[in-house]
Order: C-alpha cells, then sequence, then structure tokens
C-alpha cells in the first residue's frame, strides 16, 4: 500500500515553539513502532491536537509522529526523523503513531497504521518492534481494541484485499 502522508504545511501546522529543540533522530536509534490514540473525538483535526500538546502540556511540538483518521487519511506530525513527545522514554527509540479517535479504530484506520510501520521498517533496513503505548508506559492507550490488534502483529484487515508482506517475507 502507497502511504500519500499530508505534510505539516497542508494542515495548517504550527512551527515548533523552540527550533532549536527539535532533535533528529538517526534510523539506528529507531527499535520500535509505538501505536497510540488521541483519546477524543474522531473529528479532532491534527491542528486542534497540536494546540492542545502545545498550549495545554506545554510541549514543544505535536507529541506524535504520525496521525491517521478514520478515513486512512495519514498526516505528519513530527515526522520520521524527529524526536516525538508520545511515551516517556521511547521517544527517541520508538516512531508514535495516533489514531485521531478512541477505540474504535476502523479498517482505514488499521490498514494505514501498518502501511507506515512497515514503511518504518524499510526506513531502518530492519523490522521495528510493535508496541501499544501501554505496553511501554502507565496508561490505557490505545484502547482494547487497538491492543488486541497490536498484539496479533498489526494483521492487515481480510477485507481489505492489500497483502502487505509478513516480517518474514521483508526479511527474504
Amino acid at each position: 500500500m502507497a502511504i500519500k502522508i499530508v505534510k505539516r504545511g497542508t494542515w495548517n501546522a504550527r512551527p515548533p515553539r523552540d527550533p532549536d529543540a527539535v532533535v533528529k533522530v538517526p534510523w539506528a536509534k529507531r527499535t520500535e513502532f509505538v501505536v497510540h490514540h488521541s483519546e477524543g473525538p474522531t473529528t479532532q483535526t491534527p491542528r486542534q491536537i497540536q494546540d492542545f500538546h502545545m498550549d495545554e502540556r506545554g510541549w514543544n511540538d505535536i507529541g506524535y509522529n504520525f496521525l491517521v483518521r478514520d478515513d486512512g487519511t495519514v498526516y505528519e506530525g513530527r515526522g520520521w526523523d524527529v524526536r516525538g513527545a508520545h511515551a516517556t522514554d521511547h521517544n527517541v527509540s520508538g516512531i508514535g503513531c495516533a489514531y485521531i479517535g478512541m477505540n474504535s479504530p476502523t479498517d482505514a484506520v488499521k490498514m494505514a497504521i501498518r502501511a507506515l510501520y512497515d514503511e518504518a521498517c524499510a526506513k531502518a533496513g530492519r523490522t521495528l518492534a510493535k508496541r501499544a503505548h501501554l505496553q511501554v508506559g502507565n496508561t490505557d492507550c490505545p484502547g482494547t481494541k487497538l491492543l488486541a490488534w497490536v498484539e496479533a502483529g498489526m494483521p492487515v484487515p481480510a477485507a481489505a484485499g492489500v497483502n502487505l508482506p509478513s516480517d518474514d517475507d521483508r526479511l527474504a
């Protein structure tokens, strides 16, 4: 599945509060892919989430590397090579991807997250660990449905008719 990522400028992202605090992370340090949910309504926009992270939490920028809407649209948060602010002690090692919503991910969401995961593995040149936020932190994020999906190996929904390579195929 080809990934079309809506860039920050397209969704009217604010610049980071302190550009000098933006930390680039080499792929050699990335070891995992962490799945989240925004814990808000599916109608949230990336900009609303960014405003909350920056204005309410005092973060430098939106916390996630990527966000995914119900229809499978992928939004660039911090992007591939910037340290996130999504999971304490896992912001360098992990790419953080959030479902915009709470415990009701669609098949399109799962397909998009899996495609991002596969792309991250390709960019890293190796298989990254699949993690749900609660597996690396004290939280109920990303909810029971995404947790079960991550624990099952993040399979692509059968109804999608898309055959993404398995981890074993990627290594062949």
